[in-house]
């Protein structure tokens, strides 16, 4: 018997609903519609006495449209599904329509992640992600739910690929940048000097293509600081000329010059005293730099100034201790 072929009276006749129990001189009640409260003091009577039935599942059902996020009906479902031993492809289904309300619901999230591994297969999970991005393609709960479903389901074969079509649909898509990182160090591909060249290439084309793309700059960076010293002079080589070729407008290229020198001042200092001239060289270097984006970066401006400061403190230290 389902809900349609009886009235809402006659299907829960039998039930004695559970009214909420609030503070008698709460100070902010919340005013619940009349609709809600009903269908709430229902769904606590039969999680009282732990009903699993059809007739649950559709009352939970409407409640699932009067509040997505409601954690205990979520999980009560869940018990429904397991006690009556439902299709979860269904169940799949039911959630392929209800997210696209719902697109950024947590426990709609967590509710699919938890369906997919009863299931113990993630091939329907791509798919419903890429429909997600179609509608907003920096949806971080569908990024997240596709890096779960990559690495649990190992479905990494033509990710690289996806990425791609992404990021020429739109090369400032950071949420893309991001997922790129993500194939690179958690993916199937070993980090081998090779990889990471690619990486730079493809990052630097990028920047051909578009000059003040934070996202891919913060790539580049993220090369720069995590990777083989090999990639070191390739990846300063590529920025100080595109500083160049930008008439040294770009302030994304100088900052990340200024940290490429300051970093390579530091490295040096922890060489030995025989390197402490070309140290503070590169630590004037990257001081000379941020006083160039005090300028060109005024929003910033105080941050750079700052920074100035503490680069000249530091070189001003090496020369006198050489002393």
């Amino acid at each position: 018997i389902f809900m349609a072929e009886m009235s809402f009276e006659q299907l829960w006749a039998d039930v004695v609903p559970v009214p909420q129990v609030d503070a008698p001189d709460a100070v902010v009640k919340i005013a619940y519609s009349k609709e809600f409260t009903n269908l709430m003091d229902l769904f606590r009577a039969v999680q009282k006495k732990e009903e699993y039935s059809e007739r649950v599942l559709e009352l939970i059902e409407e409640l699932l449209e009067l509040n997505a996020g409601n954690y205990t009906v979520w999980l009560y479902r869940r018990n429904c599904l397991k006690k009556l031993k439902l299709d979860l492809n269904e169940e799949l289904d039911y959630l392929d329509g209800f997210s696209k309300e719902n697109p950024k619901n947590y426990q709609i999230w967590h509710h699919r992640r938890t369906i997919v591994e009863w299931l113990g297969n993630g091939d329907r999970e791509l798919a419903f992600c890429e429909s997600v991005f179609e509608v907003d393609a920096k949806n971080y709960h569908a990024w997240a739910h596709r890096q779960w479903a990559l690495q649990t389901y190992n479905l990494w074969d033509k990710e690289l690929a996806f990425i791609e079509k992404c990021l020429k649909t739109d090369i400032r898509n950071n949420s893309a940048w991001n997922q790129r990182w993500f194939y690179v160090h958690s993916g199937p591909e070993a980090q081998s000097i090779e990889v990471l060249n690619r990486e730079v290439a493809y990052c630097v084309d990028s920047l051909v293509q578009v000059t003040l793309n934070e996202s891919a700059w913060n790539y580049l960076r993220g090369l720069y600081k995590t990777h083989h010293q090999e990639l070191h002079e390739i990846i300063r080589t590529k920025v100080e000329e595109m500083v160049e070729s930008s008439n040294r407008k770009n302030p994304f290229a100088l900052g990340l010059l200024a940290d490429i020198c300051e970093y390579t001042g530091n490295q040096l200092l922890t060489a030995g005293p025989n390197e402490a001239t070309q140290a503070v060289q590169e630590l004037r270097e990257a001081s000379k730099i941020c006083v160039e984006l005090v300028s060109l970066d005024q929003i910033r401006a105080k941050s750079w100034t700052r920074r100035v400061r503490t680069l000249n403190l530091r070189a001003d230290s090496v020369v006198v201790e050489a002393v």
